[in-house]
């Protein structure tokens, strides 16, 4: 599959050169685009909506439609498909999405963004795209990762396919290199999240007032210590907030993970960091950024996934500041519940939206278009084919289309452009073969369906969002809070939430078997 993957990199990128250089004649304009209907090809043009999401400012409408002519003189030409972007912040996103379903709008193509897809499926509005991954979608589905369509599949037919971002995710620490070279500490040595306390207490006695862990990111820290050093699995839910339990590797019964010895002991853990001063005293409160915090220079590190095991160089380039990583656990893939890509099952053109839908993974064009927009215009490439801002801007974020920050959100990140600090050549290669062979749990696969319990559900995740930053930051007393806790999960139904995943779980394994 990976060798698949680098052929179609390697044609695509040679399509895109020779699109770059005619890009001024390829434009349309956008009357032209709704009155011609015949493709250059000959027939008749199908047409579809793609409702996609940025983290970036939205874009004056002429800019997107700038985007949408040079999309579309290329997708009449290879798929006799013209596409309408449609473009919403992420966090309006799922809920104009649902608000355009509900009314019945023209949206063919969509993301269950941060939500669960299997909903989608159980009411209907996924397509089964089962026949297309043989025909329209047969590309993709010869260079995804491996099992990567088990998320989506239900009783053997599949509704969507997952974004296809890193699937090997070490946990890290990134952290400034300038600090721990004058204090004279090895970080070769600190291998595990323990290990810290030792750097932490060096780095806060020789900066007092300095903040020694960004409380951002205090999630990303216990994401690793649960998910990947612990080894549990969420079993469809977030694990660095389980509202319906979470399972061992190597035993299957279902169990509340706030009553487990590893979260208490990494409550502990963390609540002795925010005792001693690592964290600020209102890090459970502060408005302040990762970003705000780390370009103050006043924050020595933050704890952050290894998708790009060179992500510190992005910092440093981002940040004013010399940063370096280390790797603090190995990976575990589990299976997400949801960021499925899905066709509406009353799209008029399925199988136009679904080869538009197969150039989201495979082509390098159309995904570059989309992520950092015209090249030339909105950004150019270095020396390393590296994404920089083009001439007369200061960086990509500051042009006129830009999604970079979601470049991972749609389809198939090999394909985009590295900025600065990304990887490319060799090391991209071989981050890519470690995305291909990485550990799936043991229960990968797994869609917990909570429909019968959504009251339980919402209730308890209402009750976690009250406690899970406090918990993360250590500041709040552990046990005290654990007991609360505890008690009020149960009152609102947990029990009942986990009974209910363990039947589902129970089966789900039988099948398996079968």
């Amino acid at each position: 599959m990976k060798k698949k993957l680098m052929a179609l990199l390697l044609s695509a990128a040679m399509a895109a050169a020779v699109l770059t250089g005619c890009g001024g004649d390829t434009s349309t304009t956008a009357d032209s685009t709704t009155e011609d209907t015949e493709s250059v090809s000959g027939g008749e043009v199908e047409e579809i909506v793609f409702a996609y999401m940025t983290q970036n400012n939205i874009p004056e409408a002429t800019e997107l439609q700038r985007i949408e002519d040079l999309i579309n003189a290329y997708t009449e030409e290879k798929i006799n498909t013209r596409v309408q972007l449609v473009l919403f912040s992420n966090a309006d996103y799922v809920n104009q999405v649902n608000l355009m379903l509900a009314a019945g709008e023209q949206v063919d193509l969509f993301q269950a963004y941060n939500t669960s897809h299997l909903k989608y499926i159980q009411d209907g509005t996924a397509l089964d795209i089962t026949d297309y991954l043989d025909n329209e979608l047969k590309e993709t589905a010869e260079i995804i990762y491996d099992d990567f369509l088990a998320p989506t599949t239900v009783e053997g037919r599949t509704y969507g396919i997952l974004n296809m971002g890193s699937n090997y995710v070490p946990g890290g620490f990134c952290y400034r290199e300038d600090i721990t070279e004058e204090l004279g500490i090895d970080m070769t040595q600190v291998t595990t999240p323990e290990a810290l306390t030792e750097v932490f207490a060096q780095v806060k006695e020789a900066y007092p007032d300095m903040i020694v862990i960004d409380p951002n990111r205090a999630n990303a820290l216990f994401e690793t210590y649960l998910g990947k050093i612990a080894g549990f699995d969420p079993l469809g839910d977030n694990i660095t907030y389980s509202i319906a339990g979470v399972a061992y590797q190597d035993n299957s019964t279902v169990v509340n993970i706030y009553d487990t010895p590893e979260f208490r002991d990494l409550a502990n853990l963390t609540r002795s960091w925010y005792q001693a001063g690592y964290f600020s005293a209102d890090a459970a409160t502060t408005t302040a950024t990762t970003a705000e915090l780390l370009m103050s220079g006043n924050c020595f590190g933050t704890f952050c996934g290894l998708g790009n095991p060179n992500i510190a160089q992005q910092y440093t380039t981002n940040y004013g500041y010399p940063f370096e990583n280390i790797q603090i656990s190995d990976s575990m893939i589990w299976a997400g519940d949801n960021n499925a890509w899905m066709i509406n099952s009353t799209s008029k053109s399925p199988s136009a939206a679904a080869k538009f839908m197969n150039l989201l993974y495979t082509d390098a064009y159309v995904d570059n278009l989309l992520v950092y927009g015209e090249e030339g215009v909105d950004y150019q490439l270095d020396e390393n084919e590296c994404a920089v801002a083009p001439e007369g801007y200061t960086d990509l974020n500051s042009v006129k289309y830009t999604n970079n920050m979601n470049y991972y959100f749609w389809g198939n990140k090999w394909l985009t452009y590295p900025v600065v600090g990304g990887l490319y050549g060799e090391e991209k290669e071989a981050n890519m073969a470690e995305n291909y062979a990485g550990e799936h749990s043991a229960y990968y696969g797994f869609l917990f369906d909570y429909s019968e319990y959504e009251a339980q559900y919402t209730a308890c995740l209402n009750i976690i969002e009250e406690y899970r930053k406090s918990l993360w930051v250590g500041a709040a007393d552990v046990d005290t809070t654990l007991e609360e806790l505890d008690s009020r999960l149960k009152a609102a139904g947990m029990e009942d939430l986990i009974a209910e995943k363990q039947t589902q779980l129970d089966k789900w394994l039988s099948d398996q078997e079968q």
